[in-house]
This record gives structure tokens, C-alpha cells and sequence, in this order.
């Protein structure tokens, strides 16, 4: 019996990746409520951290950084997704698109809620004027969740490609794919962006690259079994 092409809809998240999300969300919250309760201030490997990327004004990397912010910032992070999601949509790749969308809410959604209970105060010497409290981080959030997002998109599209060039050979599970070096590379930037202008302690990038992440996985998780519930037979009688 010859197996038909994966299509989708039928490529899941390995197990082992989505179920810790809900570990890597409840990290971030946990944390998040400590800072809320203490009054050590920050950790001293976000001081430590923060004092060995300081940069100097008006030098490239400086620049560089500045210029990260600014396209990565919030509205930046908007409109990436929504230029992205047209694309898509215009080579009808609807699930792509409304992925994507999905994924930016549900990144920003969870990030701003943290944000409103924890309230962390920003570092006082920043390089780059930036407003709202600190703990997560909406830019490593958006970093993360767009490019992973993208990641998820190329390699479940190169699956689907390999499937239909051998159809004997479906994979059932998202596999590793080159892209995710590119995402884990932008993510890393952004994170040093937002430390290297003293905007941001350590500890919130990570909060907001964890945040994204759990997004592009979950929103991705919801896609697949909402197409699969779609192209269900329905019962019979």
C-alpha cells in the first residue's frame, strides 16, 4: 500500500518540544513573581552581565544595536508580521499566514500580561530611551517568536516537499532544519541588543526569547490539530 505525500496537517511538533512549554511558560512566571515579591533587585548575573556589554556611544556596534531595536521593536515586530503574513497570503499559503499572525498575538498577549503583574523597573543608566516595565522582554519576545515561527514554516514545508518526492517516507515529526540556526542566531542578537543598550537585564531577555518560542510552538500546535479537525470525514449516520 503506497502512503500518501505528508501534507500539513499531518507533520506534529515532536512530543518532547511541545510539552515543555508549558515547563519554560511556568519558568518565566515563577521568576517573574519572585521579582515581584523581592526587593533585592536584580540578580547578580544581570548586573554582571549588564556591566560587560555596555557599549560606547555613537560606535558601529552601538548603532548596530540601535538599529536592531528599532526593527524589532513593537510596532517594527507588527509590521514584519503583518508584511510576512501578506506574502503568504498572496501565494496562498493561508495557514502560514494566519500562523504567523497567531503566533505574534499569542507572544504579545502572554508578554504584556507579565509584564502588567511583575512590573520590573528597567535599568537606570539606558543607552536607548525605552519605555514600560522591564520583566520580559517584548523585543527578544518578538525576535523569538517570529523567527522561530519562520523556522517552523521552512522546515514543515521541506518535509512536505521530501514527502512528496518519496512518498513511502512520511515523517511524522517536525524535524531540525538549517533555518533553526538562523532563528536561534537573530534570537541571540536581539537578546544582545537589548543588554548591550542597558535597556534590559539578562533575565528578561530570556524570559522574552522563552516566551516567543512557546508561542511559535504552541500556535503551531493549534494549527495542526484545527486543520486536522477540518479535513476529518464526518461520521457517518
Amino acid at each position: 500500500m503506497i502512503r500518501q505525500p505528508p501534507d500539513s496537517a499531518r507533520i506534529r511538533q515532536p512530543a518532547w518540544l511541545l510539552w515543555s512549554t508549558l515547563p519554560a511558560i511556568l519558568l518565566v512566571l515563577a521568576f517573574g513573581l519572585w521579582l515581584r515579591t523581592s526587593i533585592v533587585g536584580p540578580t547578580t548575573i544581570d548586573v554582571a552581565w549588564l556591566n560587560l556589554v555596555g557599549l560606547d556611544l555613537e560606535t558601529v556596534p552601538y548603532w548596530v544595536a540601535v538599529t536592531l531595536a528599532e526593527v524589532g521593536g513593537g510596532l517594527g515586530a507588527v509590521i514584519c508580521t503583518v508584511i510576512l503574513a501578506a506574502i503568504f497570503a498572496a501565494r496562498r499559503r493561508f495557514r502560514s499566514a494566519g500562523y504567523l499572525v497567531t503566533t505574534m498575538l499569542l507572544g504579545i498577549a502572554l508578554s504584556e500580561s507579565l509584564k502588567a503583574v511583575v512590573t520590573r523597573v528597567r535599568p537606570e543608566h539606558q543607552l536607548y530611551e525605552s519605555l514600560g516595565y522591564s520583566y520580559p522582554s517584548g523585543h527578544s519576545m518578538g525576535a523569538a517568536a517570529l523567527a522561530m515561527g519562520l523556522a517552523i514554516i521552512a522546515t514543515r514545508s521541506q518535509m512536505i516537499r521530501a514527502g512528496s518526492m518519496d512518498p513511502t517516507a512520511v515523517p511524522q515529526r517536525l524535524r531540525f532544519h538549517w533555518s533553526m540556526l538562523l532563528a536561534a542566531v537573530w534570537i541571540l542578537t536581539m537578546m544582545w541588543s537589548r543588554t548591550a543598550l542597558q535597556v534590559h537585564w539578562l533575565s528578561d531577555t530570556f524570559a522574552g526569547a522563552l516566551i516567543g518560542i512557546s508561542a511559535a510552538v504552541l500556535a503551531d500546535e493549534v494549527w495542526t490539530l484545527a486543520t486536522t479537525k477540518a479535513r476529518s470525514p464526518l461520521p457517518e449516520g
